[in-house]
């Protein structure tokens, strides 16, 4: 009884810890891009969410959650980040008790306590506990549907209720992410194996199967829009996955929480560390009395899904290590165990040898998530996007005549999250997407005739940069502004570009690139259009001539009077992450080349890089000899 009530008391402390760190500083940070799509559409009525998320990357059950949250607590709540975030943190409390129960049932309590004690203040799961997205909520479904597995295998299948709770929070755990079949399916197989070990009641295989159709039936309607999305889906660019660094990736992210709350190489240093704790718990877990097959479970729930996850990344690389976080409860069980198993000295070691290996392993995890809490509360390095500061820098200082131009124009929620249309501020949007688009990018023509147009009357503007690496590689956009408009200064915010800029009525941005000197043809597959020349700059202007084009790269030798070579570089056309393989026939992409001091003349060459196969060669004089 005294053992009883001291679990409960432990478990309530440790709920309580993760409740102050994932309520402590909730809306200190401003909404990022994907929380203000949270926000736009959790405001949409029924039937438009639920065709917004069919043409989106994720199924409604999280929008459809959140919508009807903030039609409960909006009209009296304050901060919008606060009330759209509590969701998250309050999933991510309520997976602390959830895996202490499974956790409970596959070792015993000691084990419970310590897997709580790891989920309530692992790092990656704070930040996500401190998202409005549906990851906490996804990882909740998920571990319930582990739960619910085991309870039902072991009171023998006699009990159906858990079983039920199985298909349900299998299916309300696809409709909040795609990716949770992958998890599902990891443990329906380790379940089928042990049945197949097992004396193999066929009523109990009939039953189980019967579940997993009502969850196929359940998510029947919405398997078309999945197929559609997986199909149709051109957020991401062509190509392969790189499967080892992407596993490494989703390694650093699972374990330290790499990218949102660690660099790289603090994280590498950090799994070194962790390495010792996992050779400390394997060792420690094989003498461990655990529930049957408990490392089946964990071993097809944990690697599985990231093995499936990469495999489909392979040929469609649309990835992002939280993928794999359908995966991460069984890193909180599995240090869960360890520490219980260690702690009982299973390893048998003497006894200042038993107090320095549980102390080390207590050490490295305490160190870790201690590291990552510090840098996601107090490291500015860690901060999302400043949408909320950047434009209220704008809003406090723009002029009646401003207008706001996006680019990305993908990027809209979030910006309009933060200023509602009631506001009265004018914005643009470049290019023109609801969903990112990685084949819509921006050409000098487009571009230059959207300025005129919607920036027509207007006596300045301001800029914000988001992702403009993708839809504005070339960087056609700011050089305009910054050549045919008078910049104005403004501050730095963290990961977003924010420029002011005041309008001449009188003088418009060209449509066609502003050349001096001709181009040149090369193998009907790439055009120059031709140079433009000052003292100290030569701009490029280039276009494809056809669809599909190979990597085509070019070298260049700058050449003094003498004709000797001054300087000699090989270089992409519009840069190294603008390949010509991405190019759209009939847009102009403008290059800067800065004019080394002693050189009189430019010859370039395109070839392709994979054949080393020179197309042509152009030549420009700079000045006289």
């Amino acid at each position: 009884m005294k053992g009883r009530y001291t679990y409960r008391f432990s478990l309530m402390a440790l709920v309580l810890l993760a409740s102050a760190l994932r309520l402590y500083h909730l809306d200190v940070q401003s909404l990022w891009y994907d929380e203000g799509v949270t926000a736009q559409v959790a405001r949409m009525d029924i039937r438009a969410l639920v065709r917004w998320t069919a043409d989106d990357i994720q199924p409604p059950l999280y929008y459809l959650l959140v919508a009807g949250w903030l039609r409960i607590v909006e009209p009296w709540a304050g901060s919008l980040a606060y009330t759209l975030r509590w969701l998250s943190a309050a999933w991510g409390v309520l997976l602390v008790p959830l895996t202490a129960a499974l956790a409970r049932r596959l070792w015993g309590r000691r084990a419970a306590l310590w897997a709580a004690g790891v989920t309530a203040t692992a790092p990656v799961m704070v930040y996500y506990g401190q998202e409005a997205r549906m990851y906490t909520l996804l990882v909740l479904w998920v571990t319930g549907s582990a739960y619910t597995l085991v309870r039902w295998r072991q009171a023998e299948q006699a009990d159906v209720r858990f079983l039920w709770g199985y298909a349900v929070a299998g299916l309300v755990a696809l409709y909040t992410h795609y990716f949770a079949a992958f998890a599902l399916l990891a443990l329906a197989l380790s379940w089928l194996w042990v049945w197949w070990r097992s004396e193999r009641p066929r009523d109990a295989l009939i039953r189980f199967l019967g579940a997993n159709l009502v969850i196929l039936s359940g998510y029947a309607p919405w398997l078309p829009a999945m197929l559609t999305r997986f199909r149709v889906d051109t957020s991401y660019w062509p190509g392969t996955l790189k499967p080892g660094e992407a596993l490494w990736d989703v390694i650093l992210h699972m374990t330290t929480g790499a990218i949102e709350v660690m660099r790289e190489d603090q994280a590498r240093i950090a799994v070194l560390l962790l390495g010792v704790v996992l050779l400390l718990g394997v060792a420690a877990l094989r003498r461990y009395p655990a529930a049957p097959h408990t490392g089946l479970l964990l071993a097809l729930w944990g690697l599985l899904p990231t093995v499936l996850i990469l495999a489909l990344a392979y040929r469609v690389p649309k990835f992002n290590p939280r993928y794999g976080l359908i995966a991460w409860p069984t890193w909180a069980l599995f240090l869960g165990g360890s520490l219980a198993a260690l702690s009982s000295n299973r390893l048998r070691l003497p006894p200042a040898l038993h107090r320095a290996a549980l102390g080390t392993t207590l050490a490295i995890v305490l160190l870790v998530h201690a590291f990552g809490l510090v840098n996601w509360f107090a490291n500015p390095a860690f901060a999302k996007t400043d949408w909320r500061d950047a434009i209220a820098y704008m809003y406090t200082h723009r002029q009646p005549d401003e207008a706001v131009l996006l680019v990305s124009g993908h990027a809209y929620p979030v910006f309009d999250a933060y200023v509602p249309a009631a506001l009265g501020v004018t914005r643009y949007r470049l290019p023109e997407i609801e969903i990112l688009d990685v084949r819509q990018v921006l050409g000098w023509e487009e571009t230059a005739a959207r300025l005129n147009r919607d920036l027509a009357g207007r006596g300045g503007v301001w800029l914000f940069l988001w992702q403009d690496n993708v839809v504005d590689p070339a960087g056609v956009v700011t050089p305009l502004l910054d050549r045919y408009a008078t910049p104005r200064p403004t501050p730095a915010f963290p990961y977003i570009g924010l420029r002011h800029y005041r309008l001449d009525s009188e003088r418009p941005f060209p449509e066609q690139p502003p050349v001096t000197h001709p181009g040149a043809v090369f193998a009907d597959r790439l055009q120059l259009v031709g140079a433009e020349v000052s003292a100290e700059t030569v701009w490029l202007y280039w276009q494809a001539l056809r669809p599909d084009l190979p990597d085509l790269q070019t070298a260049l030798t700058w050449r003094n009077t003498a004709g000797e070579a001054v300087r000699q570089e090989v270089i992409r056309p519009a840069g190294y992450d603008f390949p010509t393989t991405r190019w759209q026939v009939g847009e102009t992409y403008p290059v800067r080349l800065a004019v080394p001091t002693t050189a009189t003349g430019l010859e370039l060459t395109v070839f392709v890089a994979a054949e080393a196969v020179p197309l042509g060669t152009w030549q420009l004089e700079l000045r006289p000899g």
